[in-house]
């Protein structure tokens, strides 16, 4: 039986800028796109992933903060592409992301009638 997700060595690298001058001259601002920023470095989210998910199967995704689980649903849902590896799906993926956006919590949608 083949796997209905095989992932082979995912990778995704975000480049991270360090903070910018307060204030630029009016040269530096005019002429900035040829210098690329040197106080940037590379942040890889993901690095050589790699993980197959046989049919029946039901998975979790668990990590502390920062760990990648949301950049690695974002790729399988592909709202964002990986910068290498390769993703075979066979058949529909989806993600729940980011579930706890926009609630607030005094507004449970429990009123209480006095």
């Amino acid at each position: 039986m083949k796997p209905i997700l095989e992932v082979h060595h995912l990778s995704k690298k975000f480049t991270i800028r360090g903070q910018a001058k307060p204030y630029l001259s009016l040269r530096e601002s005019l002429f900035s796109f040829l210098n690329p920023s040197s106080n940037s470095e590379p942040f890889w989210a993901l690095k050589d992933i790699n993980f197959e998910v046989m049919p029946g199967d039901t998975i979790g995704i668990v990590g502390k903060n920062g760990a990648g689980k949301s950049t690695l649903l974002k790729i399988l849902s592909k709202i964002t592409p990986p910068t290498s590896g390769k993703i075979i799906c066979r058949g529909r993926i989806a993600s729940l992301l980011e579930v706890g956006t926009g609630f607030h919590p005094e507004l449970s949608g429990r009123e209480f009638s006095s």
